[in-house]
């Protein structure tokens, strides 16, 4: 974990304000207090994704659940924001035939 904080995750912010810039943009915490709140979020947003498509009929679910989460994500960008929707959706519908395939 030290060495993703130190590299790739260097530059990744979690949701807290813990101060202002001089700016006055906030300037919000990070290190693993940031993974924390980001890793959080998304689970949270998952969950309400997969609730919110509950009630679409079985074969557009899988598809209302990906759009409303990256949409969700988007709102968030600096915390959230890791490729764009096509590369999201293309690597989602993948991951799921793979995961059908191996039933």
């Amino acid at each position: 974990m030290q060495t993703y904080l130190a590299t790739a995750g260097s530059s990744k912010l979690g949701f807290t304000v813990t101060g202002k810039r001089d700016d006055g943009q906030p300037e919000y915490i990070g290190g693993m207090r940031g993974v924390v709140e980001r890793n959080t979020m998304r689970y949270y947003l998952a969950i309400d994704s997969y609730l919110g498509a509950a009630r679409e009929a079985p074969p557009v679910q899988l598809e209302k659940r990906l759009q409303s989460w990256f949409t969700a994500t988007e709102r968030y960008p600096r915390q959230l924001h890791e490729m764009d929707r096509g590369e999201y959706l293309e690597m989602k519908h993948a991951e799921y035939l793979r995961q059908q395939s191996v039933r």
